[in-house]
């Protein structure tokens, strides 16, 4: 709590905000790369979080880059032995999140595009709630289904590039264990870009407090909302 507090009133002293000393907004987390020497850390002992950018899908160019940097360190064993500190024979997995309304921006396109060609390990979750902001995906996705829209860069067994393509609905957790299991065993042992759709999430209030969802969301989608949360929580006991 304190640290979610530094963080909130740009506190820029280290100890208090390890997180991004005050150089990123509220809730923009990352890891630390440098040690308090200004040295590299051991990148390979530590989860490594690159810092949030704020404009919509800015980082997927960055999410490319990282991706390639694996397949980079992978293929070329000199640079593994100078590199020690930030890959393991380039068997790192770029993780990424992007909210289903972001997949709109050229940056996604370019990006998936980009990541099936080159065939880097790049492992990328979209957060589907139905909305973007008070939005439905109705008037900013083709056929209001960003799987659907991704099938042609499937990847197919006789044809170049690709990416592998998975969807799961948000509540079914056992079923988001296996898919993220799968996939992401797939992305590192063979470098193939895997793009995982996950719908049917909840939001269980507005995109922020300038607004209630109750103003643009159907009384039908906020019952279901509603049943969806008391069922789980009667499977959770």
């Amino acid at each position: 709590m304190e640290r979610f507090f530094a963080q909130l009133y740009g506190d820029t002293d280290l100890t208090r905000n390890p997180d991004n000393g005050g150089r990123l907004m509220n809730n923009h987390f990352s890891t630390r790369s440098l040690d308090e020497k200004g040295e590299w850390k051991d990148l390979t002992k530590q989860k490594n979080s690159s810092g949030d950018i704020s404009p919509t899908a800015a980082q997927m160019p960055r999410l490319l880059g990282l991706a390639l940097a694996s397949k980079t360190f992978r293929n070329n064993k000199e640079m593994q032995e100078a590199g020690k500190k930030f890959t393991v024979n380039g068997n790192e997995v770029a993780f990424g999140m992007i909210g289903d309304a972001s997949t709109s921006e050229g940056h996604f396109w370019e990006t998936v595009n980009a990541a099936g060609v080159q065939q880097v390990p790049m492992a990328l979750a979209v957060w589907d709630d139905g909305y973007g902001i008070s939005v439905p995906k109705k008037y900013q996705t083709t056929k209001e289904s960003i799987s659907e829209a991704l099938k042609g860069f499937v990847k197919e067994k006789d044809k170049p590039g690709g990416i592998l393509l998975y969807s799961c609905k948000g509540w079914d957790y056992p079923a988001l264990i296996d898919m993220f299991e799968e996939g992401i065993s797939v992305c590192r042992k063979d470098h193939v870009p895997v793009v995982f759709h996950v719908a049917e999430l909840t939001q269980p209030q507005g995109h922020s407090t300038s607004g209630s969802h109750e103003r643009y969301k159907s009384q039908e989608r906020l019952a279901w909302k509603k049943s969806l949360i008391v069922s789980v929580k009667c499977a959770n006991g």
